[in-house]
């Protein structure tokens, strides 16, 4: 999967997933709209990592990478 180049939360209209990685290497899938409820959509993807604590080790020293979202398994869009 290709990754994308996301500098605010609402760039790509919030149409993509982040995958938060812990250095305890606890992974963690999350949607922009979660993210943007308590920091707004003009913030940035880094300022908003910078600020985000592992639930399993309690460290804040996450790194994210955003995906685009995949259609599920037999979706037929016609």
């Amino acid at each position: 999967m290709r990754d994308l180049d996301i500098q605010q939360l609402g760039d790509e209209f919030g149409q993509y997933i982040i995958y938060l990685k812990c250095v305890c290497g606890h992974i963690r899938r999350c949607h922009p709209h979660t993210l943007a409820a308590f920091a707004g959509w003009d913030a940035t993807l880094a300022d908003v990592v910078r600020r985000l604590r592992c639930s399993k080790c309690n460290q804040k020293q996450c790194t994210a990478r955003a995906v685009p979202m995949t259609a599920p398994r037999g979706y037929k869009s016609h």
